[in-house]
């Protein structure tokens, strides 16, 4: 078979190595400490960032040796300890990889608009399981006595679902987790041009949903509760595919709620702010709220079938959107928010094919470095992959670049070379490895609670 690759493309790797060397040039910008890769050594930092972005899931000595391995044999050298790497790895901070993913993101090959003109990015959040340690911040205390407590850190991502990039995250313990507030956070840091982003049912409040409204270039659909819970302006509409404009109007101020309302229709947000209260109940509700005591929200409301992934049955939901009527009707809003799967089969990426379930360290702080490393490579593999030729078959399917075989091949030709040579082989290599693309599959989630893999039961 003859693959024929695409004339015009980008080295991404050299592109990753410039960002991650001027990063090291400027190391002192990211880190609090002024005497840390002041010296030479082999481990400069610039090297430590590279190893440690390039790093899969396999055990510490392992993943050196293949780092370091080939240029100790030919000099009948020792492998860099893994000491020596923990060492000069603890002198770099979590912000030294954020930039690097920021810098990257800022200059992507090729981006993808949907219908040429809006980004479309994704909001959601995974938990990552660490190995326990009881210096950490992010223990989580067990329901019951006869469960010991663990770790766990919840990771909220900004996902691009056309050009499958991550584009921004941030770290909350599981047990204080807000993913509304992170959710507002990002998009407010977000500076791209006009955008869709798209949402599950867990981020519905009002505070969100004005927080869109007035951000600029800012859409979005929402998922929302369509029955027991859900804004009662949206659990009366007909069991019937529908769409409408809805106004709701909301108050902070409890005298306001009360004197009115029997005659108007208003919905009560209670802030801290406005509770005159100096000790308060730890089970009293209290809601984000970033406007004025007195705000009419506006929004469109989709009514119509999904499937749901738990039950695997199709059965009535409700998503909130700013798009207008006329551009995208009740059928192009569900093929929208369908698209927000891929933030889901992302993590799945991250987590299995580059190895982000199996850390090489229990402290908080290497475990956001680890993470955020692997957003990198994730992205920089994706923008690689979009670069390859695919050979279509005449076959039932379409076919796409297997992913988990492309992360081998990448990850282990990075070490060698990003010169631009090479960097034609690995879009060649990767070419070979395709997988069929199989729209319409319907599987149940087999959700089940999994645990850290301790550092004893890694593969080497």
């Amino acid at each position: 078979m003859v693959l024929i690759m695409k004339a015009l493309h980008k080295n991404i790797l050299e592109r990753l190595d410039q960002i991650i060397n001027n990063t090291g040039d400027h190391i002192h910008d990211f880190i609090n400490n002024p005497h840390a890769f002041t010296r030479k050594r082999t481990l400069d930092a610039a090297t430590v960032l590279k190893t440690t972005i390039n790093m899969q899931g396999q055990n510490l000595n392992s993943e050196l040796f293949r780092a370091f391995g080939e240029d100790a044999t030919k000099k009948n050298d020792k492998v860099v300890s893994t000491s020596a790497y923990v060492q000069r790895k603890s002198q770099l901070s979590p912000a030294c990889f954020k930039h690097i993913l920021t810098v990257f993101n800022q200059n992507l090959f090729n981006i993808q608009l949907f219908d040429h003109h809006y980004r479309l990015f994704a909001i959601d959040g995974s938990d990552f399981n660490q190995i326990w340690n009881p210096k950490s911040n992010n223990i989580v205390q067990a329901s019951s006595h006869k469960k010991k407590p663990y770790c766990q850190i919840h990771v909220n991502a900004l996902y691009d679902l056309l050009n499958n990039t991550y584009q921004d995250c941030i770290f909350q313990p599981k047990s204080e987790m807000d993913e509304r507030k992170a959710a507002v956070q990002m998009l407010k840091a977000l500076n791209c041009g006009p955008y869709i982003v798209t949402m599950d049912r867990g981020y519905t409040s009002f505070n969100m949903i004005e927080n869109c409204n007035r951000l600029p270039n800012c859409h979005y659909i929402i998922r929302t509760k369509a029955g027991q819970g859900g804004v009662k302006e949206i659990t009366t509409l007909p069991d019937q595919e529908c769409d409408r404009e809805i106004s709701c109007l909301v108050t902070t101020s409890n005298y306001y709620y009360i004197t009115h309302k029997a005659s108007e229709n208003i919905h009560h947000v209670q802030h801290h702010y406005r509770q005159y209260i100096k000790y308060r109940s730890k089970n009293t509700q209290d809601l984000s709220w970033d406007f004025g005591e007195l705000c009419t929200i506006k929004f469109r409301a989709c009514k119509f079938r999904i499937n749901d992934a738990k039950s695997g049955k199709e059965e009535w939901e409700v998503v909130l959107t700013n798009l207008d009527r006329k551009n995208y009707p009740l059928k192009r809003i569900k093929e929208l928010y369908h698209l927000r799967w891929g933030i889901e089969t992302s993590f799945k990426k991250l987590k299995y094919s580059l190895g982000s379930v199996q850390f090489h360290s229990k402290q908080d702080k290497f475990i956001e470095m680890e993470i955020y490393a692997h957003m990198i490579m994730f992205n920089a593999i994706s923008q690689i992959d979009a670069q390859a030729y695919i050979p279509q078959k005449h076959c039932k399917y379409q076919y796409a670049i297997n992913f988990k075989q492309s992360c081998l091949i990448i990850q282990s030709m990075y070490l060698a070379s990003s010169l631009t040579q090479d960097f034609e082989r690995i879009l060649i290599q990767i070419s070979y490895y395709t997988i069929p693309i199989r729209p319409g599959r319907k599987d149940k989630r087999n959700i089940k609670p999994k645990s850290a893999v301790y550092y004893l039961y890694r593969v080497a």
